[in-house]
């Protein structure tokens, strides 16, 4: 997995709705997440298994509306089980 999410560094991701979320600038946490660059002062950690490909195509299968909500995760840190956990809920 760690090869394929390699190739998704520099790739833009949307939202379900055809939203831009941003560009992917990293893959962190030993393959698992990636860090999607939002804008300048914002950044969004993303577990690569939500992550779905058709293509050339990134999308994460949520709304725009609540990307904007998603948990925040400081990617220069462990990630903790909390973490996990949050973002694992609000994919439900």
């Amino acid at each position: 997995m760690a090869s394929v999410t390699q190739e998704f560094v520099g790739r833009q991701v949307y939202s379900r709705d055809g939203d831009k979320i941003g560009e992917i600038k990293e893959v962190i946490y030993g393959g698992e997440y990636v860090l999607i660059r939002r804008s300048f002062y914002s950044k969004l950690v993303a577990s690569v298994s939500a992550i779905e490909s058709s293509g050339e195509r990134l999308a994460i299968p949520l709304s725009s509306g609540y990307i904007q909500h998603a948990p925040q995760v400081d990617p220069k840190r462990e990630l903790s089980a909390a973490d996990k956990a949050a973002w694992t809920t609000s994919l439900r």
